[in-house]
């Protein structure tokens, strides 16, 4: 009997559209692998940002990559740093003072004093 419970359960996930199998996989996707979808920037928007800067005329495909990289993982390493005060505060929203905490309590992150501050 379970054997055909089986078999039924099989026969009615391969009658699945795709966006139905798209949104089971999701689901069943460890909550790591969903946050590191969320920490990917656009090496088109990267790249167009680096050739703002009057010294840069000519950036690799390896060294836009590189820049993307490097900014994905210092953005993931302040944000974890940031929200370790939202949690001491038992808060679910990141405040700016939660990032000015996290710069404040790091010395890795101290060349980021005062930027927060800055008139825009």
């Amino acid at each position: 009997m379970e054997n055909v419970d089986e078999i039924a359960k099989e026969n009615s996930k391969s009658n699945v559209t795709n966006n139905d199998t798209d949104v089971i996989q999701e689901e069943n996707e460890p909550e790591e692998e969903k946050s590191e979808k969320m920490l990917h920037l656009p090496i088109s928007r990267v790249r167009t940002i680096m050739k703002v800067d009057p010294e840069v005329h000519i950036a690799s495909q390896e060294a836009v990559f590189l820049i993307t990289k490097s900014t994905e993982l210092f953005l993931e390493s302040l944000a974890k740093e940031a929200y370790r005060f939202t949690a001491q505060g038992k808060r679910k929203t990141l405040q700016k003072k939660d990032i000015d905490n996290a710069i404040e309590s790091a010395d890795c992150l101290s060349f980021l004093e005062g930027v927060l501050d800055a008139p825009h």
